[in-house]
């Protein structure tokens, strides 16, 4: 078994060249040189969300004439930000993703408003749960137009009662403020705006994080298999569907299919709902999964897969590791979840499974398993093409350099 790494992963990527995206849409050409560049700053808990998932915001940023400042929790991830863009990086201290305490979130509160008070940036950009509800706070405070963008509800969305309701009441005093809150899926979008939890003239549905198809294309296999090959890429979470994926498995090899099963990923200290070194060792030792760890670049191991499965129940946005299958024309099985059946038109790309369902999980691999190799790459082709119509970075960037330009303009 593979170490894996202590930094946590949906999936990673390896430096993608940024973006090109038509000079119609930036300000920089026009721009007076003599006149300072707009800052702009990106908020996040760590810094392995601005780096995973806003990369390429950040080069597009930058390639637009923008100075952007970075705020979040210091991880690894912060080197590599560092050395692969211009920005400037101002780490958190005092985050702590699992807390709920009163007192934590009030000195946090107060170090997100010295950081912005600190970097002064035109426009503040919030991802993640934290950022969006303290760092609206603090963004009002100063006069700091602000953009949230909801990733999500994660834990929050799908765990007890309580901690919903709490969560949709303080994104609904934090978004008072907010000049413009971005969804990912409709569901969210949906939610939020019949509890009026933000104004509909607020709100925009931008799908997905975006992706970049150059970076994430498909490529050929390079290794022969035992069978069709099943890969998993998402952080070892209860509520990602680890569990349902290895008892899928288990019930696939007990009735004698030839199929490989694969996990990419690695265990989350900070995540109440991770699971134990202890249960993934046992899975191996059954020989029921096999497991690659935490890597860099996932691209290698998705190539070598034919099915990419997340079987979540996590309250995703729009989950990237499914997306960077679907770029790489992978046949999809995943959850009649939030944010992951906007990934798939059912036995069009793939196949949607209830969530919590692992029976259900493993009927869907057996009908995988009937099919010829070219009905799963055509499924896999219908992937990229799902992919390149809605959720490219083509797509989605320019969506989010119009509204900062709108902001800055006076006309969000």
């Amino acid at each position: 078994m593979k170490k894996s790494s202590t930094q946590s992963s949906d999936s990673s990527i390896s430096e993608p060249e940024p973006i090109g995206l038509g000079s119609e849409i930036f300000f920089a050409q026009n721009r007076n040189p003599l006149a300072p560049a707009p800052k702009i700053a990106l908020v996040a808990s760590i810094a392995w969300t601005l780096w995973n998932y806003r990369l390429a915001l950040i080069h597009a940023l930058e390639q637009a004439g923008y100075e952007v400042v970075l705020i979040a929790g210091d991880d690894a991830s912060r080197l590599k930000l560092e050395r692969h863009t211009r920005t400037k990086f101002f780490p958190l201290k005092h985050i702590n993703r699992s807390s709920l305490s009163p007192f934590a979130n009030l000195r946090l509160l107060f170090e997100l408003y010295r950081s912005l008070r600190r970097v002064k940036p035109d426009v503040v950009c919030l991802f993640t749960i934290r950022p969006n509800t303290l760092g609206n706070f603090a963004a009002a405070a100063l006069g700091t137009p602000a953009i949230s963008t909801i990733e999500g509800m994660g834990i929050s969305g799908s765990n007890k009662w309580w901690l919903r309701k709490l969560m949709l009441l303080l994104y609904r005093l934090a978004f008072r403020s907010a000049k413009k809150v971005i969804f990912l899926n409709k569901d969210d979008y949906q939610e939020f705006v019949e509890k009026q939890v933000v104004h509909p003239s607020k709100s925009l549905l931008i799908p997905g994080p975006g992706i970049n198809l150059e970076h994430f294309s498909p490529r050929k296999k390079q290794q022969e298999s035992k069978g069709i090959v099943f890969l998993f890429v998402a952080r070892l979470l209860s509520e990602k569907g680890i569990r349902e994926f290895a008892q899928a498995a288990r019930m696939i090899k007990s009735e004698g299919h030839h199929a490989e099963f694969r996990v990419l990923g690695s265990t989350d200290a900070g995540n109440p709902t991770s699971i134990e070194a202890a249960e993934l060792t046992e899975w191996i030792h059954e020989d029921i999964l096999h497991y690659y760890g935490f890597v860099d670049d996932v691209r290698p191991a998705i190539a070598e897969a034919d099915v990419v499965v997340l079987p979540s129940y996590y309250r995703e946005g729009v989950p990237r590791s499914v997306l960077e299958g679907m770029a790489m024309g992978k046949m999809i099985i995943t959850t009649e979840s939030v944010g992951c059946r906007d990934t798939v038109e059912d036995e069009g790309n793939g196949y949607l499974v209830p969530p919590r369902d692992a029976g259900a999980l493993a009927e869907a691999i057996k009908k995988t398993l009937a099919l010829s190799d070219a009905q799963i790459q055509a499924m896999g082709q219908k992937s990229r093409e799902k992919v390149e119509r809605e959720f490219s970075d083509g797509m989605v960037l320019p969506r989010y350099l119009e509204l900062v330009r709108g902001i800055l303009d006076g006309k969000p």
